[in-house]
């Protein structure tokens, strides 16, 4: 599955009112941003990265609540980071049939996110079941590699775009061969920084990485140092890739 996540700070690239027509609708997407919900309910006003407007996004987690009225379907969902409510509505005289979901399973969500009175919603343009929870990794580190990104841009007060593609077999795999995916996350963000003078600091991957791992990141520094994937730089704290 190869879907370009740029970001582009100018216009948008959906109209206000959204067809929920999933093939038109992803046809038209040009920016899909992966994302936890943590970082969704706790925007305000326009949901941002680094001041990267994310105008489309997708995200994964557990399949809690399902709701079904004639017109739409509500769908709680949940991830590490929070729970968010889902819609998708349901279209007249449609052909394909719904996809199966059941509860407590993972589901990967592509939406519109919408403010309805103050509560956040996504507005589904298409919802599936995860088959393969290597995509629930992938997905992670998407998600890391788009934040450390969107930053470098915002610090380097460049023109924000950039793209993210997203293979679920190959993501960040020819780099992290033999890593875990914690592992791989704290190289990523190291690498990321590469084009530095110092590299990134230790503390500062602290504040990146995802807070499940963030008690065992100087850990694995040191398994990254020692297999020779990152070296020190002006510190024993500051850090490049190979």
């Amino acid at each position: 599955m190869n879907m370009d996540m740029s970001m582009d700070r100018g216009g948008g690239f959906l109209n206000d009112t959204p067809s929920f027509s999933e093939d038109k609708n992803l046809r038209r997407a040009q920016n899909i941003v992966p994302v936890m919900i943590g970082q969704i309910v706790r925007s305000s006003g326009d949901f941002q990265i680094w001041e990267i407007p994310v105008r489309m996004l997708t995200f994964i987690g557990i399949l809690r609540k399902v709701n079904e009225s004639t017109t739409k379907i509500t769908y709680e969902i949940e991830d590490e980071t929070g729970v968010i409510t889902t819609v998708r509505w349901l279209e007249v005289n449609k052909t394909m049939p719904e996809p199966t979901l059941e509860i407590n399973t993972y589901v990967r969500i592509y939406g519109l996110l919408r403010d309805q009175n103050g509560v956040k919603q996504v507005f589904i343009v298409r919802i599936l079941p995860l088959e393969d929870l290597n995509e629930l990794t992938n997905h992670l580190l998407e998600v890391t590699y788009t934040t450390v990104k969107a930053e470098q841009m915002f610090k380097a007060n460049n023109t924000p775009t950039f793209s993210v593609n997203v293979d679920d077999n190959s993501m960040f795999n020819n780099d992290c061969t033999g890593m875990t995916s914690e592992q791989a996350i704290v190289f990523k963000i190291i690498q990321a920084k590469n084009d530095t003078e110092c590299g990134i600091e230790r503390n500062d991957i602290k504040a990146l990485v995802p807070e499940r791992i963030l008690q065992d990141v100087d850990q694995i520094i040191h398994f990254l140092t020692s297999e020779g994937h990152i070296y020190t730089t002006r510190t024993d704290d500051h850090f490049k890739a190979t």
